[in-house]
């Protein structure tokens, strides 16, 4: 026998308590409700839906939603400081956490309960969160959520304590890496392969080997910037803007990165779902540093922008070309059923359209490298150029590593 999925199991008694709850209203009887599934998370085994209906309240009809987040535990997410850990949202909720956040413009939708299940799995029941403002946003409105995430991390490089709490993630970054190691090896065994070929074009293949080659060295630097307690997912899909403030959903990266590491989701996630156009990508990076960067000023901190610009800039280059398109896509795009997966987190995109490298997002990180090169200093940048060249030599060539 199947088990039952979530919306086959809640009942009238135990959802009229939650819409009790969420709006205040003690006296509240559900009329009718229903069910849509939303897109689940591609990194955690879970679930979303929202139950939605109308309610009395005395002789008062009143609509009403809830958003309900079904995760799964899973070997690959067991680890309490891992990249994945699949409790750690829950967690973050039930501690409270959430709702006190520094700076005052960033917090989380209101979680009316968390729930083990004798299942094993956790529920979150939380608010039914929908913008103020209409959709696409304006690269302003991105530069002005940008200064909202600079007062939320500056508050801790002017003496706000980190969460102490053993789920808070403090490697994030190097682990994610890491998790490309097995893909990296994929890649030189298969340099000719057909998805090689068309993931990573012309120099790209020679840029990603020899970062991953530097990535001790690099992620070193990274380490010795001024560090803050951020979100670490925070770009359009996870993003709300109510009565001027940002509601941030899916906050199971959390944990400690260096100053700017924050802009990197906000610019390059949004960019890679199409979210903003590419042809603006420059336009928006700029917007979004100058609005973090204000914000960090916000909250206190006088130090140099450098050090913001560095922790964007190179740990952009290690996430996305390297933890995202390397260590996560090349399994799923060589798995069937990871594929069909995939493509349901992208809408309207198939995954043959996916691997596909974009041009104009390629020339983007084309102009990021240079940037990170110079921030690495000169010998970091001599290292990267000196196996960028032996790295293209050994493609052309056809030699493998």
């Amino acid at each position: 026998m199947q088990p039952k999925s979530p919306e086959q199991e809640v009942d009238r008694p135990y959802l009229t308590d939650l819409i009790r709850k969420a709006l205040d209203r003690p006296e509240l009887q559900i009329a009718d409700w229903k069910v849509n599934p939303l897109h689940g998370g591609f990194e955690w085994d879970s679930a979303v839906f929202r139950f939605h209906g109308e309610a009395l309240d005395g002789r008062e009809t009143v609509a009403w939603s809830l958003i309900l987040k079904h995760v799964k535990p899973t070997e690959k997410a067991s680890d309490p400081g891992g990249i994945w850990y699949w409790k750690r949202e829950a967690l973050a909720y039930k501690s409270g956490m959430l709702h006190q956040l520094p700076g005052g413009n960033v917090t989380a939708p209101a979680c009316y309960e968390v729930q083990e299940r004798p299942d094993g799995t956790v529920w979150m029941w939380l608010e039914d969160i929908k913008d103020d403002i209409s959709s696409p946003w304006s690269l302003e409105q991105y530069g002005v959520i940008a200064r909202h995430l600079g007062q939320f991390n500056g508050a801790y490089l002017v003496g706000k304590a980190f969460p102490s709490e053993p789920w808070i993630t403090r490697n994030w970054l190097r682990m994610y890496v890491e998790n490309a190691q097995k893909a990296i090896a994929f890649i030189h065994g298969n340099l000719k392969h057909p998805l090689i070929q068309r993931m990573y074009p012309g120099i790209v293949l020679a840029q990603i080997l020899s970062l991953w080659d530097e990535r001790d060295r690099i992620l070193a630097v990274l380490d010795r910037l001024p560090q803050v307690f951020c979100h670490q997912d925070a770009f359009r899909r996870n993003l709300f803007v109510r009565g001027g403030q940002t509601i941030a959903i899916d906050w199971g990266y959390m944990g400690i990165a260096p100053v700017g590491a924050e802009l990197v989701a906000l610019v390059a996630a949004s960019l890679g779902f199409w979210e903003i156009p590419a042809d603006r990508v420059k336009e928006l990076d700029r917007l979004c540093f100058e609005g973090y960067l204000q914000g960090l000023r916000d909250a206190g901190w006088k130090g140099d922008p450098k050090l913001v610009r560095t922790g964007y800039a190179v740990s952009l280059l290690l996430r996305y070309p390297i933890g995202g398109n390397t260590g996560e896509l090349i399994p799923v795009f060589l798995d069937r059923e990871k594929r069909s997966k995939l493509e349901g987190a992208f809408e309207n995109k198939s995954a043959d359209e996916l691997e596909k490298a974009d041009p104009a997002v390629i020339a983007y990180y084309q102009g990021v490298l240079p940037e990170s090169m110079k921030l690495l200093g000169m010998t970091g940048m001599l290292r990267l150029v000196g196996r960028i060249g032996l790295y293209s030599l050994r493609i052309n060539t056809g030699k493998k590593k």
